[in-house]
């Protein structure tokens, strides 16, 4: 995404790698989770059954 030592992408003037860099390595290693556990049938569906659960309680 942006290089460590440049400004942060989101505004606040302050180095990416003090600022958003967690939050965006956080939200990364999630997506790349979901995807591993997507490729497993048995996870992809649990995950199925999850999100309709979640919708419903909407």
């Amino acid at each position: 995404m942006t290089e460590e030592n440049e400004l942060c992408p989101c505004g606040s003037g302050k180095a990416y790698n003090a600022c958003c860099k967690k939050e965006y390595d956080a939200a990364n290693s999630a997506r790349e989770r979901l995807k591993a556990a997507l490729t497993d049938p048995t996870k992809a569906k649990e995950l199925a059954e999850l999100l309709k659960s979640a919708k419903e309680k909407q």
